[in-house]
């Protein structure tokens, strides 16, 4: 079994028996999908409990994955494509990303 995605390739394989589901979900499913994740992580969080939003936090990775999943990537595509990603709009611009966030959105 390939090991595209390193330590989240469980996550991906884990979701491969609703494989068909996923792809057939509307776009609206994966932000609010996330939102409910985000939204178990601050219950985690304000009742202390940093392991168990770290769990939540990877649940996030996952819901990644399957919008990735759900674009018709496989998992080495989609490694590919993060690793793109990083190098390309991350490496050397994580600060002005960070300038953007709070000149554009006030976050």
């Amino acid at each position: 079994m390939p090991e595209d995605l390193g330590p989240f390739q469980g996550f991906w394989n884990a979701w491969d028996e609703v494989h068909a589901e996923i792809c057939g979900k509307a776009f609206e499913h994966f932000p609010r999908a996330a939102e409910i994740q985000f939204r178990e992580m601050r219950e985690h969080l304000d009742n202390g409990d940093t392991l168990a939003a770290a769990r939540e936090a990877t649940d996030v990775i996952s819901v990644a994955l399957n919008t990735l999943r759900w674009l018709g990537y496989g998992p080495a595509e989609a490694a590919r494509i993060a690793s793109d990603r990083a190098r390309e709009r991350m490496l050397g611009q994580t600060s002005s990303i960070l300038d953007k966030y709070q000149s554009e959105h006030d976050i």
